[in-house]
């Protein structure tokens, strides 16, 4: 006899099913303590000054996976965290780039001030007056 003639197969998915259906998630640890080392990560980049919306929106993000972990709802704390991984790098990313931004807009008033003190005319190529 075949397994599909001994067992009923209907029987045999439902309780498949079934079992599967009970089975709890595991609760997404890793995730979570990734997810609040890239907050801090952007936080200490200088997210506050330089992307407060986007880090502001990591920490919500992380505020709710840590509520539903509190529940105990792994299904709902896992995909939070990774959407508060992805808030806190594009925070971090962010923060990078003001910083740079402001090291070129200092660099170029640096560079202003020299050729001003050299007397030279940008827009004659160089030459001195």
């Amino acid at each position: 006899m075949t397994l599909l003639r001994r067992y009923n197969l209907p029987a045999l998915l439902f309780c498949v099913s079934t079992l599967t259906g009970c089975a709890t998630a595991k609760p997404p640890m890793a995730e979570m303590d990734d997810a609040a080392r890239r907050v801090e990560a952007a936080r200490a980049a200088g997210a506050p000054t330089y992307a407060p919306m986007e880090l502001r929106a990591a920490e919500e993000r992380l505020a709710l996976a840590r509520a539903a972990m509190r529940k105990e709802d792994y299904g709902q704390a896992a995909p939070l965290a990774d959407e508060t991984q992805a808030a806190a790098d594009l925070a971090l990313a962010r923060a990078r780039l003001g910083k740079a931004r402001e090291k070129v807009d200092a660099l170029a008033r640096e560079n202003a001030q020299l050729r001003s003190d050299l007397s030279i005319d940008p827009e004659q190529g160089g030459s001195q007056r």
